[in-house]
């Protein structure tokens, strides 16, 4: 499933910081995370990414809610890197990097500061690993290049999880910032890739980002003039529609139509009342929860 712009993480729609409680253990256990010195090396990239799924799959150990302790996708990160670095090639190792930065980011208490630092570094990653992808399949015509990435494992993983990188890392920087690095477009543009290859992935993942981005995206002339609110509404009711138990999907199509069709409140409401008396699934524990205090918030707000 997928998060914020993408799948079962997510952050608040208007980029606001999140407080951190600094802690001595967690400080020092992110200082050899990026020193990269808390594990014995993997014998192969197979061997890293593996144990970066183990870690992964622990994420929510520790957990208060809505908030996960970071030590174990700090691991999940460590391990992910040192796969990328063992075979830069590797699709799989990528996007899973960039999924455990989206929930480092968002779950575990990051500071505004130390999510910009993750989402630039998912930014460049996913943007290197978008370029060797896409050279790998060569200059061929655009119906061409979409049949041959459905032939390449993990291929729409990496397009959504890019697609869900670029979104954040704009949320996190000033408008004129976003503007001058194309970033709408640039979300747009992997967002339908991943309709156009897997309208399915991630429970409408493509859809999902597709739809946030027209929702919360500044309609600038000459450089977001395309944005349309109408398209916000329609691609997260797609979403909804294959997914509706997904509690992203039902959180951001509520708050489109709270924004842009107020008409439709009272079907908001139902969908804000539906996720926040929802028991948090087993799989996303902490997505769940945090998604599910989102609505509450949002229903108190409505009062």
């Amino acid at each position: 499933m997928a998060y914020r712009w993408c799948y079962r993480d997510g952050s608040h729609g208007d980029g606001g910081p999140v407080k951190q409680e600094a802690t001595g253990p967690g400080m020092m256990l992110a200082l050899v995370l990026w020193l990269g010195v808390a594990a014995p090396e993997a014998s192969s990239s197979a061997d890293a990414v593996a144990r970066g799924d183990a870690h992964y799959a622990r994420r929510d150990q520790g957990a208060a809610g809505a908030r996960a302790d970071p030590r174990r996708v700090e691991q999940a990160i460590l391990e992910y890197r040192r796969a990328l670095r063992l075979e830069p090639g590797s699709i799989g190792a990528r996007y899973r990097l960039l999924r455990a930065f989206f929930f480092r980011a968002t779950f575990c208490g990051a500071g505004h500061e130390e999510q910009r630092r993750l989402f630039d570094e998912a930014k460049r990653v996913s943007e290197e690993g978008v370029a060797r992808l896409l050279h790998d399949v060569g200059p061929v015509t655009a119906a061409a290049r979409l049949g041959a990435l459905r032939e390449v494992p993990d291929a729409t993983r990496l397009f959504f999880w890019a697609a869900a990188s670029w979104g954040e890392w704009a949320q996190r920087h000033s408008r004129l910032s976003a503007a001058s690095q194309g970033a709408a477009a640039r979300v747009r543009d992997l967002a339908q890739t991943v309709i156009d290859l897997d309208p399915e992935l991630e429970e409408g993942g493509g859809y999902r980002i597709l739809g946030r981005l027209h929702d919360l995206s500044p309609r600038l002339p000459l450089l977001t003039g395309w944005v349309s609110r109408q398209a916000a509404l329609e691609n997260l009711r797609r979403a909804n529609a294959l997914a509706p138990d997904n509690s992203v999907n039902q959180l951001f199509l509520a708050e489109a139509i709270l924004r842009h069709e107020p008409k439709h409140r009272e079907e908001a409401q139902a969908l804000l009342r539906r996720l926040a008396s929802a028991v948090p699934s087993a799989a996303y524990a902490v997505e769940d929860a945090y998604f599910g205090e989102r609505a509450r918030e949002t229903l108190a707000g409505l009062r």
